[in-house]
């Protein structure tokens, strides 16, 4: 047997669908401008390549660079 709602229940029941659909479409707006500003990639860890120019620059000694990982190493 069919039960019958009243105008408040079918009202209610259409404000669910559109809040629901509104989180949809909020979640596909999120993509598309993701898609148009794609982030920078300047978050990268830094390559090995990088941190010796770098570490050349700085003109520390091996024994410099060794002291500052054991340093490191103890600290963590």
């Amino acid at each position: 047997m069919r039960t019958h709602r009243n105008k408040d229940e079918k009202n209610a029941a259409i404000d669910a669908k559109i809040v629901y659909h509104h989180a949809l479409i909020n979640k596909l707006m999120e993509k598309k401008n993701k898609i148009l500003e794609p982030e920078k990639f300047n978050k990268r860890k830094m390559s090995m390549h990088r941190a010796i120019l770098s570490i050349k620059e700085a003109g520390l000694t091996p024994d410099e660079i060794v002291a500052m990982v054991e340093k490191k190493k103890k600290t963590s």
